[in-house]
């Protein structure tokens, strides 16, 4: 199979040779295959193997780029899930000064109030909300009857306070389970990170094969294209002789139509290179840049046996699609389980103790507090229940419905990684099974167009012909080989895609979702 790169230092070596040895066709025939090679030809070249192409894309992809970020977000959504059992301090401060007419000597007519609060308030994984405050009242007034040793009077309050959801909000599954479930979407990213590495290095590939393919289908191109001429130019220069106009026109068109598919050979392999530019996203090539992808890695044909049974086993352990739907499955499970607490009716316990102290300043009021002579209890019982309570129905059922459908979109899952393994494993075996007959063939078509030229120097139109022809065929007999050595190797990528395994395969190491679960 013929490559731009070499055939073009081959040519160019083999030029010298015809101009030194004086043959002026072989002459011409080089410098015409080499002329319509110049249209791929860049002012730079940048030789790159196929692991150098998945490592540019790799470090500077904007691709992952992009998707690196989802992780480290699902990630500050579990911190925040956390963070709603973290401890509050609270503080309340107010004055309030009051100046009204009183009808009675027993209400003030001028009263100073200044009241502030603080303390800790916390959410315990039971759904208990616990506090503990400490709260002092001022009070100064005018009111006749106020003891002076008391105005202004000092009031604190040492509080401690419990509130405990019985029925709906209760229990540790409960009230966790917006951490589980952020968790869940945390591993869910990761895997959904991983899927998206994975398509990006499969997408490089089959660009990378692409470009080969496309590379030494120019160079095919433009051999049966300068024969095309040769032979064009041959019968022209007979057309006086024993060549007829409607023979002339008949070869012209050929060599047009011809002419026409090599310009869009050349324009394919512009485009792959400016896919495989495009993945790679690499600091030292961009698209403006006037570079030369050369690929220098050959397409591989050695056998690879596969076990399709195997290879299904391990793509149901490996693919990420179904880890993330997994999850998903986890998730519906526990948003199920909070919607059916929530149909339940409200029951909650509350109980207060409370340390009182009464003094003229805020010191010993604060002293008299702590010696717990004066200490208030308080218990109370809350009920409530929604009367047809059809909203949390309704929002249970449909977490029922969103699990179920998961469920069943689990088993399609996997009933797609079944298809695409089988599709692959399929695909590899037909691919290399195409590999030696190509070859075979194209052989076989070398060896037909040696002889048809070897015929005789001065050629009669059906020789002519028979040798358009010949070369046609092998010009197509070496396109269906090089196809199915590419397809070969892009049945390979796409079997380890199936399986989950392709960037191991690349040895690629990303860690686990498992493995940072607990970050």
């Amino acid at each position: 199979m013929p490559d731009p790169d070499r055939d073009r230092q081959e040519a160019l070596e083999r030029l010298k040779e015809a101009e030194n040895t004086g043959d002026k066709n072989t002459a011409k025939y080089i410098r015409r295959v080499l002329e319509l090679l110049t249209p791929i030809q860049r002012t730079e070249t940048l030789h790159l193997t196929l692991q150098e192409a998945i490592h540019r894309a790799l470090a500077t992809s904007y691709l992952i780029e992009v998707d690196r970020y989802n992780p480290a977000i699902e990630a500050t959504r579990v911190i925040e899930a956390k963070a709603a059992f973290d401890a509050v301090f609270f503080t309340n401060i107010t004055k309030n000064n009051i100046d009204r007419p009183s009808s009675s000597q027993l209400s003030a007519t001028d009263v100073d109030i200044f009241t502030s609060s603080m303390g800790i308030r916390k959410l315990l994984p039971t759904g208990m909300q616990v506090s503990s405050s400490y709260d002092l009242d001022r009070t100064k007034t005018t009111l006749a009857f106020q003891s002076e040793d008391l105005n202004p009077a000092y009031v604190t309050n040492l509080v401690f306070e419990m509130r405990q959801p019985l029925l709906r909000g209760f229990g540790i599954d409960y009230n966790r389970s917006l951490i589980r479930i952020s968790q869940a979407n945390k591993q869910s990213a990761d895997w959904a990170f991983r899927r998206n590495v994975r398509d990006l290095v499969r997408q490089v590939e089959e660009a990378y094969w692409r470009l080969v393919q496309a590379r030494r289908d120019v160079v095919i191109s433009a051999r049966l294209l300068v024969d095309f001429e040769q032979i064009l130019e041959y019968l022209d220069a007979r057309r006086d002789f024993d060549i007829i106009p409607v023979q002339l026109n008949a070869t012209q068109a050929s060599l047009e139509i011809n002419r026409a598919a090599f310009i869009r050979l050349v324009a394919r392999v512009l485009d792959a290179e400016d896919q495989l530019v495009a993945l790679m996203n690499s600091e030292d090539v961009d698209l403006a840049d006037d570079v030369e992808i050369i690929p220098t890695d050959f397409p591989q044909l050695n056998r690879i046996a596969v076990d399709r049974v195997a290879e299904v086993k391990v793509a149901l352990d490996n693919r990420s699609e179904l880890k993330e739907q997994e999850l998903q499955i986890e998730i519906a499970k526990l948003n199920a389980g909070r919607a059916k607490n929530q149909e339940l009716p409200r029951l909650d316990f509350s109980f207060r103790q409370m340390y009182d102290g009464l003094a003229g300043n805020a010191d010993r009021s604060f002293d008299k507090a702590t010696a717990a002579n004066f200490i208030e209890y308080f218990f109370g019982v809350e009920f409530e229940a929604p009367i047809g309570n059809r909203g949390p129905r309704a929002e249970s059922y449909r977490a029922q419905l969103q699990y179920a459908a998961s469920v069943a979109l689990l088993k399609q899952r996997m009933e797609e990684v079944i298809f695409d393994v089988n599709q692959a494993v399929r695909e590899l075996n037909t691919s290399y099974d195409q590999i030696a007959p190509s070859f075979f063939s194209a052989e076989a078509r070398v060896r037909e167009v040696d002889s048809i030229v070897a015929r005789a120097e001065r050629k009669d139109l059906n020789t002519l012909n028979s040798e358009l022809n010949s070369r046609q065929s092998l010009a197509e007999a070496r396109r269906v080989m090089l196809n199915a050595a590419v397809e070969y190797n892009i049945a390979i990528v796409d079997l380890e895609r199936a399986k989950g395994t392709l960037l191991t395969y690349n040895n690629i190491l990303i860690p686990t979702p498992e493995a940072t679960a607990g970050n």
